[in-house]
């Protein structure tokens, strides 16, 4: 299993990467940003559009630089790294993402593409984009009841169909993904929607019966992917996780979900792959979504193992960066900004975490009130463990820890107190050195 110390050092090489070019660059979708293809006249017409934007995306990186396609900042790249999707916030670009909203309520794409079921205007508000930055804010601790989050919940709604959520408003396209995402964000707003239920259970009734989903309902989204797999798994959990786990059929869905996905999405050597039961090419989008799904599922072992050989196959060291994709002849060299770096950064971020709490719980419980002796022999390796904790789990910590403070000042047990008044201390203290501000409001303890 790779060393924690080795996977932190790659992500932060790539993180570092990132900050340089301001978090812009290309995107596998951004054809239609072409300055010569704007300039041809074929903007106008669908086939060209479609066309266009294919053969940026599998044409050789020579087209791209012939094509004058500027480098692009996304806002889904800044929700990843935000901490969205059950990642890890590792930058603070909450004001940027509030910035980016629309007026109808939601975000999009800083880039115009076609696909076949639709085509969408650059920056026009989507389903995907939007409620991803809905859960990067409220992970970093926006209020379901801020202004923002009001807007959102508004363009959300008016993406109801009869049963599912689509992706653009002046589409009705369902895609099963899309539509449990934003039943999610819509979720994380307003839990007592009536329409988040209806949309749960129609991805659950469009369940295969070997345990997959297709990507959606039309005839050209029939096929059965690695990533869209994981996203819908890993949403079906965290509604289970939300105290959802009654709802009809979730728990025997998901057993049966995860089921395939291990045995169809990942190769006889373990590895990812891109389309359930195909070798071949490998998106590395697929290897950060199997890396995270794996952890969810607490298979931190595995994950850790696929995000060894992810570097030992697709990492540039030279150039911090991983490639786009592994293929029959080697790794496909093309660097996307949101597609490879924010999805392995989140990715890598989300096992370097969890192998942490894995270890964490050798010196301490990260789910009970941290306490020291005085003196104490384990502060040392105590310390170590919250300095990678991620934000969430180190919050928490500190609310428990509080909550455990009060009572003990209740019940005039002192000795129990400062020992908890230690832990306190130490977790300000450690918390300050991370950018972490802990809000004491929340607990209602003085001490």
């Amino acid at each position: 299993m790779a060393n924690n110390a080795d996977l932190m050092a790659v992500r932060d090489r790539v993180l570092a990467e990132m900050a340089k070019a301001d978090v812009a660059g290309a995107d596998p979708f951004d054809g239609l940003e072409s300055r010569l293809f704007r300039k041809s006249g074929l903007m106008g017409f669908r086939f060209a559009r479609l066309v266009w934007v294919q053969a940026i995306k599998r044409g050789p990186g020579w087209l791209r630089s012939l094509a004058m396609i500027p480098p692009l900042r996304n806002g889904k790249t800044l929700a990843l790294l935000q901490g969205a999707a059950g990642g890890v916030g590792l930058c603070d670009f909450r004001a940027d993402l509030v910035a980016l909203q629309n007026d109808d309520g939601g975000w999009g794409y800083p880039f115009a593409w076609q696909a076949r079921a639709f085509y969408a205007k650059r920056g026009q508000s989507n389903a995907i984009v939007t409620s991803f930055v809905v859960d990067a804010l409220m992970a970093a601790g926006m209020a379901d009841d801020d202004p923002v989050m009001g807007r959102a919940a508004v363009f959300l709604s008016r993406l109801w169909r009869d049963g599912f959520f689509a992706y653009l408003d002046h589409s009705d396209a369902e895609v099963h993904n899309v539509s449990l995402w934003a039943a999610w964000a819509l979720h994380r707003i307003d839990p007592a929607n009536r329409l988040i239920g209806s949309a749960v259970n129609r991805v659950l009734a469009a369940q295969n019966p070997d345990g997959s989903w297709a990507y959606g309902t039309r005839s050209h989204h029939r096929f059965i992917d690695g990533f869209h797999t994981g996203y819908v798994l890993d949403l079906l959990d965290r509604f289970r996780g939300a105290g959802e786990g009654g709802m009809a059929g979730l728990d025997k869905a998901i057993g049966r979900g995860y089921g395939f996905y291990r045995a169809k999405c990942f190769d006889g050597d373990g590895n990812p792959r891109s389309f359930a039961g195909r070798d071949g090419y490998v998106d590395c989008h697929a290897v950060a979504q199997s890396i995270a799904s794996l952890c969810r599922f607490g298979e931190v072992a595995e994950a850790n193992r696929i995000a060894d050989w992810a570097i030992e196959t697709l990492f540039d060291a030279n150039r911090g960066v991983f490639y786009a994709g592994l293929g029959r002849f080697g790794p496909d060299r093309r660097v996307y900004m949101r597609w490879t770096q924010a999805w392995m950064v989140w990715a890598l971020s989300i096992v370097i975490e969890k192998t942490a709490m894995i270890d964490a719980t050798d010196v301490f419980d990260p789910t009970a009130p941290l306490v020291f002796a005085h003196p104490d022999p384990a502060r040392p390796a105590k310390e170590d463990a919250l300095r990678v904790l991620s934000e969430g789990a180190f919050r928490e910590l500190f609310h428990v820890t509080r909550i455990e403070a009060q009572k003990m000042r209740a019940s005039g047990d002192m000795e129990a107190l400062y020992s908890l008044t230690r832990g306190l201390k130490t977790l300000q203290r450690i918390g300050g050195d991370r950018g972490i501000v802990l809000n004491a409001r929340r607990s209602k303890v003085a001490l």
